[in-house]
């Protein structure tokens, strides 16, 4: 029997922030009703239930939703956390020591317009301060995950920088949190790295992207999401998978986005 949990980010609401930051019981409803069992959140979203840990969690208690991970994204563009940096973090960690099972999944922004400026120091320099976050993480016993991206000006984007990224995941001992859309955004094979990497795979993105390299709702872009929740499954992955659709539909009308994605989800589980 499959033990893979499966979520929703709250990123398609994020594409509508005006009207959804804060409303909380709002995106947990959809959730629900959807057919998820765990929110990861973007900080921005909870507003003041990221300041009220206790009033987060009655009510995560009451919608039967878990909180699977928080997700931060900063800089980290010096061989050290900047003081404003370092605070952030602090408070992430001691947000989460109060969902002991959720992760801290870190993203990083590239913060830098030209990709290729200094690549290489801005790699190392955030890898450096994302093992000191992992490790103070670590000793409040929350586990940490990195989730690299794909933008144009990412500095993990392509098979080249995974390389590196995965040298210092597996030396400083900190997850792997794979993103099928962005792998594919930087034609990088999915199945194949979640395959190779599968011991450090402790937390899943899922997000569709078309041939033409424009995102799409989940099940209607190219993504091979079966295969890789049937390899998943085969060795006992045991973690979350979360959709985080970041199609244009998803700005239009994010609740039945996430509607969709749950629907899909489900008939990918029942083949």
């Amino acid at each position: 029997m499959s033990k893979i949990k499966y979520g929703s980010q709250t990123y398609p609401w994020q594409m509508n922030i005006l009207k959804f930051h804060g409303q909380v019981p709002h995106m947990a409803d959809v959730l629900a009703k959807a057919g998820f069992t765990g929110m990861e959140a973007e900080i921005c979203m909870l507003e003041d239930y990221y300041t009220d840990w206790k009033k987060l969690k009655a009510l995560l208690e009451e919608k039967q939703i878990a909180l699977a991970a928080l997700a931060v994204h900063e800089d980290w563009l010096f061989p050290e956390e900047t003081k404003e940096e370092q605070e952030r973090l602090d408070e992430a960690i001691a947000f989460l020591s109060h969902f002991p099972t959720a992760k801290l999944m870190l993203g990083h922004v590239a913060a830098d317009p030209v990709r290729e400026h200094n690549l290489y120091e801005k790699q190392k320099n955030q890898l450096q301060c994302i093992s000191s976050i992992a490790k103070r993480a670590a000793e409040n016993g929350i586990v940490t995950v990195f989730h690299p991206n794909s933008g144009d000006n990412s500095i993990f984007r392509y098979e080249n920088d995974y390389h590196i990224m995965f040298d210092t995941l597996y030396a400083k001992g900190i997850g792997y949190a794979p993103d099928v859309g962005h792998m594919l955004n930087g034609g990088i094979d999915p199945l194949k790295t979640i395959k190779a990497h599968r011991d450090l795979v402790r937390h899943v993105h899922f997000k569709d992207m078309t041939a033409a390299h424009r995102w799409a709702v989940m099940g209607k872009g190219i993504g091979d999401f079966k295969s890789i929740v049937d390899f998943l499954d085969e060795t006992g992955y045991e973690g979350w998978i979360m959709t985080e659709d970041e199609s244009p539909e998803a700005e239009h009308d994010s609740d039945q986005v996430v509607l969709a994605d749950g629907k899909y989800m489900k008939s990918i589980q029942n083949q």
